[in-house]
């Protein structure tokens, strides 16, 4: 008996031969059969409800996608874009690439290069950037006896995302990954997406600025009104974002809140000149302002003010309305003092020195309370924030299972 080492080389140079080297032409798609084909063991082969009795005339072929790898990278809310890792596994059937495995060594899978088989041209929709990583020397497929065919395809993608900023920082936004066939007819295939389970219960998915808190995932189909176009079979991969908004706490509104916070005080102080108010009030709008442009180099420039921007923009306008109460009081206390030094009255005397020192004091306590109630605001939303993402941990995480609408391009949606 020959050495097993050398019997199974044997075997798979064969088989490679034999299913390679004949009428196999990779160039040739596998798919193309007309609406009336009714081989009844190609159809059950291809189309999973497929009996031999059934009144269907189109067959679906199985394009099936696993993500083994996600990963966040980046999300960019100023281009409105978000580019993930993903390491994509595709699966697909080639009734040509079929063997009987007694006759090769009981050989059920073989390896090949991926440039050597017929492969399924997908594509990212919405998509402003796909880089695959690896050498196109490196690129591999796994074939079976059925006929089935994986190939893994590691990506970097960018793609395309819809922000509502109006919450910033404590806000989530919710983006998709679509990919699909171009131009292969919608009757005739089924997209069948999985997301394994250390995908979807893994915490580790986002970055330092966002974390993933959810995953759903399906198939969508687009229709077109049009004779001229297909409907459209797309798979969606749905990520909930979630920012961390710590980095902007401590960054932002606490600078924000000491700087207005010194300010007030400033402009209240007992025998402070009209010139130095204003010179404090002049110092604190330009360092508002510089906050600001901070923050707007960030958003995307839309109509809606963050929440963040509002909390400056109301620090502003309190210290600008503290600098016109700060220049009256100085202005009242100077004409009660004038006027009401002078008086016998016990109750002169107590309206002058209540005008004259605690007015001041009164206003500036009003003022800084207001500030103080702002970060507080602040504090409580970010508060309940990170309550309402911190009710399920790790291992309790599932994907919501949504039933993604089919779209139809005149308005109408269409459900499984």
């Amino acid at each position: 008996m020959a050495p097993l080492d050398f019997v199974y080389p044997k075997h798979l140079a064969k088989l490679t031969r034999d299913i390679f080297d004949g009428d196999y032409d990779k160039e040739v798609s596998p798919f193309a059969f007309d609406d009336d084909f009714e081989d009844s063991e190609i159809m059950a082969l291809f189309y999973e409800n497929y009996t031999a009795n059934s009144t269907q005339k189109f067959f679906h072929y199985k394009y099936g996608i696993a993500v083994q790898l996600l990963k966040l990278v980046n999300v960019d809310e100023t281009n409105e874009q978000m580019t993930v890792v993903m390491e994509f596994v595709q699966s697909w059937k080639d009734r040509r690439l079929t063997w009987d495995k007694k006759k090769y060594g009981n050989i059920g899978k073989i390896t090949t290069r991926l440039e050597k088989v017929w492969s399924l041209p997908f594509i990212a929709y919405g998509a402003s950037e796909v880089v695959e990583h690896r050498d196109q020397n490196y690129r591999t497929a796994a074939v079976y006896d059925n006929g089935e065919i994986m190939a893994q395809i590691p990506l970097r993608l960018t793609t395309n995302c819809k922000m509502n900023m109006i919450d910033f920082p404590f806000d989530t936004q919710i983006c998709e990954i679509r990919v699909g066939l171009p131009l292969q007819s919608s009757h005739t295939f089924n997209i069948n997406i999985i997301l394994p389970e250390h995908i979807l219960a893994s915490c580790k998915l986002g970055n330092s600025a966002w974390d993933i808190v959810n995953i759903s995932y399906g198939q969508q189909v687009v229709y077109y009104d049009d004779i001229l176009f297909d409907n459209d079979k797309h798979a969606v991969v749905k990520l909930h974002l979630k920012r961390n908004p710590m980095f902007y706490m401590y960054m932002i509104v606490l600078p924000t809140f000491i700087i207005n916070t010194v300010s007030i005080a400033g402009v209240f102080m007992k025998d402070i000149y009209k010139m130095d108010r204003l010179s404090v009030g002049m110092t604190h709008i330009m360092t508002m302002t510089f906050i600001l442009t901070l923050i707007a180099d960030k958003l995307p420039k839309t109509e809606q003010i963050p929440l963040l921007g509002q909390y400056i923009i109301f620090g502003l306008c309190t210290m600008m309305v503290a600098m016109v109460c700060s220049t009256y009081v100085k202005k009242i206390a100077n004409f009660s003092q004038n006027h009401l030094l002078s008086t016998r009255s016990v109750f002169g005397e107590r309206l002058r020195k209540f005008v004259v020192i605690q007015l001041r004091q009164i206003v500036h306590i009003v003022f800084q309370s207001i500030n103080l109630f702002s970060v507080l605001y602040i504090i409580y939303r970010m508060a309940c924030f990170e309550q309402l993402y911190a009710k399920t941990n790790c291992s309790q995480k599932m994907p919501t299972m949504d039933v993604i609408p089919e779209i139809d391009p005149r308005g109408d949606l269409k459900h499984h």
